[in-house]
């Protein structure tokens, strides 16, 4: 019984030196971290556009660094451990390799952190070398948190992304309208990206948008009369203090129905931007339309051989618009 007892006593001396922390300095002893827990919840209840599968949450010092970044399929909260300070969140909707159409740049810092529109390419579209051409971009819900401080032991604070896209929709009036057998379009100056730490569209870099997929809408009053419209999303107008017409190029070629004539029109619309009423109804960041109407009535040609055009104006449904293919 006593060789027991002395037994157990050995082990439990040898277990308190293995463990105690063997230093000469008691300062050179590792001390407990004083990193403490963070908790950042997400609302989703304002992205109406889909559920996110997963989302990125990023952490940044206060006084710079790199960020702490959780990408996650726990979409309700993410969790942190970091040291007593000031920091500043992003969160977005899924991870930055799962988009096909954006490129996230300047991750590392909150300030530059953007999301940017990929670029495409167009056998039939070209203005310069410098002019780039954006792809329609997929849904982005984002939310920010300039300053939060970390304290006591446990903090939390709940972010609540939003969609920050923007929908532009384009209408042109066309009289002769039986004479259009397609049509294509182009838009300019159209912001690149967002900037995600400032919550607002690039200022300074802009991409232009191809218009090639429209629909048809006859007058009720005049069947010769008929509005094209055509709609995109994208990351809006950049901000500026004076609206100039110039800002905004927009381009309307029209191929007629021999097939062969095409004419050219372009308006400078960047003072003609106009919010739809139902914008906050249909939970875009922006929501903006801009209408023109052609000169004068597209010239008078004889149809192309066993054809009566790409648009038929007899059009039973007065008011209902008529998807067509707009390919030349």
């Amino acid at each position: 019984m006593k060789r027991c007892i002395n037994r157990f006593m050995l082990c439990w001396l040898l277990t308190i030196l293995f463990a105690s922390c063997i230093y000469d300095d008691y300062s050179d002893c590792p001390q407990e971290s004083d990193r403490k827990m963070v908790r950042i919840n997400v609302d989703w209840h304002l992205f109406d556009k889909e559920v996110p599968t997963g989302m990125t949450v990023m952490v940044f010092p206060w006084s710079g660094g790199a960020p702490q970044t959780v990408l996650t399929n726990e979409i309700t909260h993410a969790d942190f451990f970091l040291e007593p300070g000031k920091y500043r969140v992003l969160v977005f909707n899924q991870s930055t390799t799962e988009f096909g159409t954006l490129d996230f740049l300047g991750m590392d810092s909150y300030e530059t952190a953007r999301a940017v529109v990929q670029h495409t390419t167009s056998r039939w579209y070209s203005r310069g070398d410098d002019e780039l051409i954006g792809v329609e971009p997929e849904w982005l819900a984002s939310d920010k948190l300039d300053e939060f401080e970390v304290s006591g032991d446990f903090s939390e604070v709940t972010l609540t992304p939003r969609n920050v896209l923007s929908h532009i929709r384009v209408n042109v009036k066309v009289p002769s309208i039986g004479n259009l057998y397609s049509a294509r379009g182009s838009l300019t100056g159209i912001s690149e990206g967002f900037l995600l730490g400032q919550g607002k569209p690039l200022q300074s870099s802009k991409v232009t948008y191809l218009l090639e997929s429209w629909t048809k809408t006859i007058d009720k009053n005049d069947a010769t009369l008929g509005t094209l419209t055509t709609s995109f999303k994208c990351f809006g107008l950049p901000e500026t203090a004076h609206l100039a017409a110039e800002n905004n190029k927009l381009s309307f070629s029209a191929l007629l129905i021999d097939k062969k004539t095409q004419v050219d029109y372009q308006f400078a619309v960047g003072d003609k931007f106009e919010e739809d009423e139902n914008s906050s109804e249909l939970g875009y960041f922006s929501s903006l339309h801009v209408d023109v109407e052609l000169p004068e009535p597209l010239p008078d040609v004889k149809p192309s051989e066993g054809s009566s055009g790409g648009f038929d104006i007899t059009v039973k449904d007065w008011g209902k618009p008529e998807d067509i293919d707009m390919e030349l």
